[in-house]
């Protein structure tokens, strides 16, 4: 399966990195965007970084790689384990309990199925991205613009 895996590449101190560039997460692991809205306006943490789905430490840089022994079934996993360990599930959980989650216009009354959509946003987002660049490349994103990165040249 298409995944996108944690890389220093890029980000840390090397031709091609921005000083804004970090890398927290672990090298080779499973890494997902945020695909719900950041409530801090101030912070640009969510919008550009891709989150270790067991580390759960933030890079600005992943890479598309063809993992066979990851299923949907895995993915899905281990994006519940993260939403579950860094609050996200007790949050749609408390939401839709209240009637306050709402996603693209549907009210969610269900909490399973709330937590179930938000997964599969996630799965969706990273099929679509692994879907448009090639095996190898290493990506930055800027809330939904994903781009590929590239070293830098000299003139």
């Amino acid at each position: 399966m298409l995944v996108l895996i944690a890389t220093d590449e890029l980000a840390t101190d090397q031709l091609g990195s921005t000083p804004s560039d970090h890398h927290h997460a672990v090298d080779g692991e499973l890494v997902a965007p945020v695909v719900i809205e950041c409530p801090d306006d101030h912070c640009d943490v969510c919008n550009r970084a891709w989150f270790g789905l067991v580390s759960h430490g933030g890079t600005t840089t992943a890479m598309v790689v063809d993992r066979p022994g990851v299923t949907e079934h895995v993915l899905r996993t281990r994006i519940h384990d993260w939403l579950d360990c860094n609050g996200t599930i007790d949050l749609v959980v408390q939401a839709v309990e209240a009637g306050e989650y709402e996603v693209s216009g549907q009210v969610f009354d269900d909490p399973v199925a709330a937590v179930d959509d938000l997964v599969s946003a996630h799965v969706d987002e990273i099929r679509e991205i692994c879907a448009n660049f090639a095996v190898g490349t290493i990506l930055s994103r800027m809330g939904q613009l994903v781009a590929p990165r590239s070293w830098a040249a000299a003139a």
